[in-house]
Protein backbone atom coordinates (compact mmCIF):
# COMPACT_ATOMS: atom_id res chain seq x y z
CA UNK A 1 0.00 0.00 0.00
CA UNK A 2 1.09 3.61 -1.03
CA UNK A 3 0.54 6.91 1.68
CA UNK A 4 1.43 9.99 1.38
CA UNK A 5 2.98 11.49 4.49
CA UNK A 6 4.09 15.31 5.21
CA UNK A 7 7.95 15.16 6.18
CA UNK A 8 9.84 17.60 9.22
CA UNK A 9 10.55 20.03 6.08
CA UNK A 10 6.69 20.26 5.51
CA UNK A 11 7.28 18.40 1.61
CA UNK A 12 4.99 15.55 0.60
CA UNK A 13 6.78 12.31 0.29
CA UNK A 14 5.06 8.67 -0.81
CA UNK A 15 6.52 5.96 1.47
CA UNK A 16 5.08 2.28 0.84
CA UNK A 17 3.84 0.58 3.88
CA UNK A 18 2.55 -2.98 4.34
CA UNK A 19 -1.25 -3.32 4.61
CA UNK A 20 -2.35 -4.35 8.19
CA UNK A 21 -2.76 -7.99 8.97
CA UNK A 22 -5.74 -9.43 8.28
CA UNK A 23 -5.99 -10.49 11.81
CA UNK A 24 -5.71 -6.51 12.65
CA UNK A 25 -8.20 -6.13 10.14
CA UNK A 26 -10.70 -8.47 11.29
CA UNK A 27 -10.48 -7.49 15.03
CA UNK A 28 -11.24 -3.51 13.98
CA UNK A 29 -13.92 -2.10 12.51
CA UNK A 30 -13.30 -0.01 9.05
CA UNK A 31 -14.53 3.51 10.71
CA UNK A 32 -11.71 2.96 13.53
CA UNK A 33 -8.64 3.05 10.45
CA UNK A 34 -10.40 5.81 8.80
CA UNK A 35 -10.40 7.92 12.84
CA UNK A 36 -7.28 7.05 12.99
CA UNK A 37 -6.23 8.27 9.98
CA UNK A 38 -7.70 11.40 10.24
CA UNK A 39 -6.06 12.11 13.39
CA UNK A 40 -2.59 11.60 11.54
CA UNK A 41 -3.39 13.58 8.37
CA UNK A 42 -4.89 16.44 11.29
CA UNK A 43 -1.90 16.43 13.13
CA UNK A 44 0.74 16.61 9.23
CA UNK A 45 -1.67 19.44 8.68
CA UNK A 46 -1.32 21.14 11.93
CA UNK A 47 2.42 20.50 11.34
CA UNK A 48 2.50 21.60 7.87
CA UNK A 49 0.94 24.62 8.99
CA UNK A 50 3.01 25.77 11.47
CA UNK A 51 6.01 25.30 9.62
CA UNK A 52 4.58 27.54 6.54
CA UNK A 53 3.25 29.88 8.88
CA UNK A 54 6.40 30.44 11.08
CA UNK A 55 7.68 33.25 12.33
CA UNK A 56 3.88 34.87 12.15
CA UNK A 57 1.74 36.31 15.14
CA UNK A 58 -1.09 33.74 13.45
CA UNK A 59 -1.61 30.47 14.96
CA UNK A 60 -3.69 27.91 13.41
CA UNK A 61 -6.83 28.80 15.01
CA UNK A 62 -6.94 32.61 14.07
CA UNK A 63 -6.26 31.83 10.45
CA UNK A 64 -9.77 29.19 10.89
CA UNK A 65 -11.06 32.28 11.87
CA UNK A 66 -9.87 34.52 8.94
CA UNK A 67 -10.79 32.06 6.54
CA UNK A 68 -14.28 31.47 7.58
CA UNK A 69 -14.84 35.41 7.63
CA UNK A 70 -13.31 34.96 4.12
CA UNK A 71 -15.26 32.83 2.69
CA UNK A 72 -18.70 33.43 4.52
CA UNK A 73 -18.56 37.54 5.19
CA UNK A 74 -19.05 39.62 8.66
CA UNK A 75 -20.81 36.90 11.24
CA UNK A 76 -21.09 36.91 14.79
CA UNK A 77 -19.15 34.95 17.44
CA UNK A 78 -21.98 32.68 18.54
CA UNK A 79 -22.59 31.53 14.64
CA UNK A 80 -18.94 31.37 13.65
CA UNK A 81 -18.61 29.09 16.78
CA UNK A 82 -21.64 26.96 15.67
CA UNK A 83 -19.94 26.45 12.60
CA UNK A 84 -16.85 25.94 13.69
CA UNK A 85 -18.20 23.35 16.27
CA UNK A 86 -16.09 24.81 19.19
CA UNK A 87 -16.88 27.22 22.27
CA UNK A 88 -18.21 30.33 21.67
CA UNK A 89 -15.75 31.01 24.27
CA UNK A 90 -13.04 29.88 21.90
CA UNK A 91 -13.97 31.66 18.92
CA UNK A 92 -14.38 35.30 21.60
CA UNK A 93 -10.49 34.57 22.64
CA UNK A 94 -9.37 34.53 18.74
CA UNK A 95 -11.43 37.24 18.16
CA UNK A 96 -9.97 39.48 20.39
CA UNK A 97 -6.33 38.48 19.55
CA UNK A 98 -7.17 39.45 15.71
CA UNK A 99 -8.69 42.66 16.52
CA UNK A 100 -5.95 43.72 18.59
CA UNK A 101 -3.62 43.07 15.21
CA UNK A 102 -6.36 44.69 13.90
CA UNK A 103 -7.28 41.94 11.23
CA UNK A 104 -11.05 42.12 12.12
CA UNK A 105 -13.50 44.66 13.60
CA UNK A 106 -16.72 44.64 15.02
CA UNK A 107 -19.58 46.22 13.30
CA UNK A 108 -22.83 47.23 14.69
CA UNK A 109 -25.49 44.23 13.95
CA UNK A 110 -29.15 45.65 13.30
CA UNK A 111 -30.27 42.05 14.48
CA UNK A 112 -28.89 42.20 18.31
CA UNK A 113 -27.46 44.44 20.25
CA UNK A 114 -25.49 42.24 22.48
CA UNK A 115 -23.75 40.12 19.69
CA UNK A 116 -21.80 42.33 17.02
CA UNK A 117 -20.79 41.67 13.44
CA UNK A 118 -17.11 40.38 13.07
CA UNK A 119 -15.56 41.29 9.65
CA UNK A 120 -12.36 41.30 8.06
CA UNK A 121 -9.95 43.98 7.90
CA UNK A 122 -8.25 45.48 4.75
CA UNK A 123 -5.11 43.87 6.39
CA UNK A 124 -7.21 40.96 7.68
CA UNK A 125 -8.04 40.31 4.05
CA UNK A 126 -4.31 40.60 2.55
CA UNK A 127 -3.17 38.38 5.78
CA UNK A 128 -5.29 35.41 4.63
CA UNK A 129 -5.10 35.83 0.95
CA UNK A 130 -0.67 35.55 1.64
CA UNK A 131 -1.58 32.57 4.09
CA UNK A 132 -3.38 30.82 1.01
CA UNK A 133 -1.15 31.66 -1.22
CA UNK A 134 1.49 30.08 0.81
CA UNK A 135 -0.25 26.78 1.44
CA UNK A 136 -1.18 26.54 -2.33
CA UNK A 137 2.72 26.79 -3.16
CA UNK A 138 3.68 24.35 -0.55
CA UNK A 139 0.49 21.36 -0.48
CA UNK A 140 0.68 20.34 -3.88
CA UNK A 141 -0.47 16.98 -3.13
CA UNK A 142 0.19 13.61 -5.94
CA UNK A 143 -3.33 12.46 -5.47
CA UNK A 144 -5.93 12.34 -7.88
CA UNK A 145 -8.25 15.71 -7.29
CA UNK A 146 -11.46 12.81 -7.89
CA UNK A 147 -10.20 10.73 -5.43
CA UNK A 148 -9.90 13.69 -3.10
CA UNK A 149 -13.26 14.94 -3.72
CA UNK A 150 -14.44 11.32 -2.85
CA UNK A 151 -12.56 11.20 0.10
CA UNK A 152 -14.43 14.74 1.03
CA UNK A 153 -17.78 13.28 0.84
CA UNK A 154 -17.55 10.22 2.54
CA UNK A 155 -15.67 12.33 5.51
CA UNK A 156 -18.78 14.63 5.02
CA UNK A 157 -21.21 11.62 5.12
CA UNK A 158 -19.34 10.33 7.79
CA UNK A 159 -19.35 13.62 10.07
CA UNK A 160 -23.14 14.02 9.02
CA UNK A 161 -24.18 10.38 10.49
CA UNK A 162 -22.46 10.85 13.69
CA UNK A 163 -23.74 14.19 14.48
CA UNK A 164 -27.23 13.17 14.20
CA UNK A 165 -26.53 10.21 16.57
CA UNK A 166 -25.61 12.53 19.20
CA UNK A 167 -27.36 13.03 22.02
CA UNK A 168 -29.27 16.53 21.90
Amino acid sequence: MTIVIVNMCGRWQTDRVSKPAEKEISMSRPVEHLVNEVRLLYQSLIQLGDQIHAGSNISMGMRAVLEYLDRNGATTVPQMARARRVTRQRIQTLVNTLQQLDLVEALDNPASKRSPLIALTTAGSATIGEMRKREGELMQVPVDDQKILDATATLVELRNALESNQVQ
